[in-house]
């Protein structure tokens, strides 16, 4: 009785699936109707309240645009100090040289090199002796009476009167004009007295403002490599995203093949237990998704932070997750592609599902699937990566997460939409 009992039980329930018919996969478990409409309501609930507490969060690491214009206005500022700093030089060699040359027309006119200190002085002080005496002389034949004369024996007026009136003036104006003379090259040898204390000071100045040139122009060089750097890191990322979107392109005509290959494997799975007849569900089933991780979502389908940032279209969700968390497979499919980066690239997964949808698994620190694996829904795609410099994260994230992307036909779309 128990075992007629537990068979016309197990013909209900497998009536109750045949009428149901739609739905081409088979769960261990059902869960009623009205939980999944309350824990679908939470996750959405969550995942808005992440969005926005989370979303333009990837300020971390400088993206191409800020790259470019930190190098650009750094290269406008070393431009700016190296035309300073060029001219402020070429001032001090322009002061530089006329130090120099008044040198040199001092030293081949009066055989006295400025810059010999010794030398300088013993120069003043003749000159200072031979104007003393000129100036005496003068004042003796000007007022007709002194203390020095020639003849310190003979009295001046003795000396005056043996001169005629003509050979006084004469003699006067020698005198007059030998003490002008000497003072005359007493104040050239003035204005270069402090010649060797100025040459100092200048060509001190000269080297600081070589020493700030050189330092404009590593400045100048920094920038015009930042540059560099922001062009060769967004070639780096379109050539990125282009290589995908071509294997997304390629995938496209293999779906309908992936399609009926993953029709044919869960309803395989049926007939072999039993429990489908051996008939075709609609080719257009459309996937039930999972999330392939749990996390925050740091950057969102589109995010025009990202945009800015990495200087290309976001078309996926950020999650943010630990470095080397598990990631799964959203839904039951075919591995199409692996693209594995190496220590520096970008590594990805890409999976073919049914219905038209693919879903693309990136900044993979490790790889668990090769390419043309069936994959069922929950099964371990690799373990996220994104932290900047580690194996798989390439060039286009600040931090640790996975970036996630929904294809339909061939298009991109909110992987919001179709995830629980």
């Amino acid at each position: 009785m128990h075992t007629i009992r537990r068979f016309a039980a197990g013909c209900l329930f497998l009536s109750a699936v045949l009428c149901a018919g739609s739905i081409p996969f088979l769960h261990a478990s059902v869960i009623s109707t009205e939980r999944v409409a309350v824990e679908r309501q939470e996750r959405m609930d969550a995942l808005r309240d992440a969005m926005g507490t989370s979303a333009h969060t990837i300020s971390a690491v400088p993206g191409v645009q800020a790259l470019r214009e930190e190098g650009e206005a750094q290269l406008a500022e070393a431009q700016k100090a190296l035309q300073e700093y060029g001219q402020r030089k070429h001032a001090v060699r322009l002061r530089i040289a006329a130090a120099l040359q008044s040198r040199d027309a001092f030293q081949s006119r009066y055989g006295v090199d400025p810059l010999d200190s010794d030398a300088l002085a013993a120069f003043f002080d003749t000159q200072r002796s031979g104007l003393a005496v000129h100036l005496r002389a003068y004042g003796r034949l000007h007022f007709a009476a002194g203390s020095v004369s020639a003849d310190p024996e003979v009295p001046a007026f003795l000396q005056l009167m043996d001169q005629s009136l003509a050979e006084q003036v004469q003699e006067r104006l020698r005198q007059r004009a030998l003490a002008t003379m000497r003072l005359r090259i007493l104040t050239s040898a003035q204005e270069v007295v402090d010649i060797a204390g100025t040459l100092e000071n200048l060509r001190a100045e000269h080297a600081s403002l070589i020493a700030s040139y050189q330092e404009s122009l590593t400045a100048y060089d920094d920038a015009q490599d930042m540059i560099a750097l922001s062009n060769a890191r967004l070639a780096e990322i379109k050539r990125i995203v282009a290589a995908v979107e071509q294997q997304v392109r390629a995938m496209q005509a293999d779906l309908s093949a992936y399609d009926e290959r993953i029709r044919l494997r869960a309803e395989g799975e049926l007939i072999a237990r039993g429990l489908l007849s051996e008939r075709r569900s609609p080719s257009t089933a459309v996937p039930r998704f999972d999330w392939p991780v749990t996390g925050n979502i740091t950057a969102g389908f589109l995010d025009p932070g990202y945009a800015v940032h990495f200087g290309v279209p976001h078309k996926a969700i950020d999650i943010a997750q630990s470095q080397g968390s598990i990631i799964r497979a959203a839904a039951d499919g075919v591995v199409h592609y692996v693209q594995n980066g190496g220590s520096r690239g970008y590594s990805y997964v890409l999976i073919g599902h049914r219905g038209g949808y693919a879903t693309l698994y990136g900044h993979l620190l490790q790889i668990s699937v090769t390419p043309g694996d069936d994959i069922d829904k929950g099964q371990i795609v690799g373990l996220s990566g994104g932290v900047p410099g580690t194996p798989g994260s390439g060039p286009m994230t600040t931090g640790a997460h996975l970036h996630f992307e929904v294809i339909r036909d061939g298009v991109n779309i909110n992987p919001i939409e179709v995830l629980p």
